[in-house]
């Protein structure tokens, strides 16, 4: 099983936000969030890990998309 990389997730998040949560900008997310749309951006790339970034995509459904059985392998134990 491959690994699954900040740039993997990151990359993963952007997609939603793009295809799901569209007209939904970077720059929204970054202004809900409290930091920079710069951060956004990086986080989205994977080149800047970033758990509150994370924890917005999640919160805006996130898991209905990927649902949480499938984060499972990749080495995360997500309950609840």
């Amino acid at each position: 099983m491959a690994k699954v990389t900040a740039s993997y997730i990151g990359a993963m998040c952007g997609e939603y936000r793009r295809l799901y949560l569209r007209g939904t900008t970077q720059k929204d997310v970054a202004m809900e969030v409290g930091c920079s749309r710069e951060l956004v951006s990086k986080f989205e790339r994977g080149s800047l890990p970033n758990a509150v970034v994370f924890l917005w995509y999640i919160q805006h459904g996130l898991f209905d998309w990927v649902p949480p059985e499938k984060w499972q392998g990749w080495g995360c134990a997500i309950s609840g």
